[in-house]
């Protein structure tokens, strides 16, 4: 009885555990309210321009698409780079992917940092921070807006501050364990109950011969384990005649032998040729023989 407890138990708290930790770009709050950034990872970077006019390639929870050059990183960080500027003589990664959002007063905060080296200033390297505001009354993603950039100057810029307003950034409701499967069972009740309703009026139409009013679903218990036996019922007779049909398929060349092409039997290969009209004319090879 322990054990059966024990087991139970296990089963209620390890769902709960498992969807404790935050997905990636996700977070909560104190308040429990949900955050999810994910539909801001799209498949072409967001774009936006500096003070000087240089494009900046920036994606969320996810590397950029847009092939770097030049950017003093090794070659394999380049798929983890989430943001660069392109600069005249290379690009510039103001970051590598983070997916961690920090929760600060006002929005959501995502620091991204390891990018490439700064100018001028040893084992100092790019990064960027990015706060998140919501704003319902911006229904697409919107865009990032560049606040500040230090040190100053378009080419020594190592560290960039960026704001984003979008309505993702607002608190969404949480899909988890336990919300799936209340989505899953409500699905399957409803599509139950339509297939009731369709089946039920077939049958009071059709087997019952009522009309009207009369052939609407009745949803009783013994109606509905009248037409639960009919379903069964028509469902072992389609079985049935679909099995006789196989078994009962023409046979003809189940007798011949695909190697050869030879019919098994004497007898049979003779029937054939006897009774077809293109077949040669005994009559016309005897004379044949007589004239040679």
């Amino acid at each position: 009885m322990l054990s059966y407890w024990l087991r139970l138990g296990l089963l209620l708290v390890l769902p709960t555990a498992i969807f404790a930790e935050e997905k990636p770009c996700t977070v909560h709050d104190s308040a429990n309210n949900y955050y999810d950034l994910n539909p801001l990872r799209t498949s072409k970077d967001h774009q936006f321009e500096t003070d000087g006019g240089h494009t900046v390639y920036l994606n969320l929870c996810g590397g950029i698409k847009t092939k770097p050059w030049n950017t003093g990183l090794d070659d394999d960080s380049h798929v983890d780079i989430a943001g660069l500027v392109r600069r005249d003589h290379g690009d510039f990664a103001i970051g590598l992917v983070n997916t961690t959002l920090e929760v600060k007063d006002g929005g959501l905060m995502l620091r991204q940092s390891q990018g490439s080296p700064c100018t001028g200033v040893e084992d100092e390297r790019g990064s960027s921070t990015i706060l998140f505001i919501c704003d319902m009354s911006v229904y697409s993603a919107g865009k990032p807006v560049l606040l500040d950039s230090w040190p100053s100057g378009e080419d020594r810029a190592c560290h960039y501050e960026l704001e984003w307003r979008t309505h993702y950034a607002c608190p969404v409701g949480e899909r988890g364990f336990f919300g799936g499967l209340i989505v899953f069972l409500t699905i399957s009740i409803i599509i139950f109950l339509m297939a009731f309703m369709v089946i039920s009026t077939i049958y009071n139409r059709f087997v019952l011969r009522q009309r009207g009013f009369d052939q609407l679903p009745k949803f009783t218990f013994g109606h509905a384990r009248e037409v639960w036996e009919v379903s069964s019922e028509f469902v072992h007779a389609l079985v049935d005649y679909v099995a006789a049909a196989w078994n009962t398929r023409p046979s003809g060349f189940r007798h011949v032998n695909s190697a050869s092409h030879h019919w098994t039997s004497r007898d049979e290969e003779e029937a054939l040729r006897s009774s077809d009209p293109l077949g040669p004319n005994p009559e016309y090879a005897h004379g044949t023989e007589e004239g040679d």
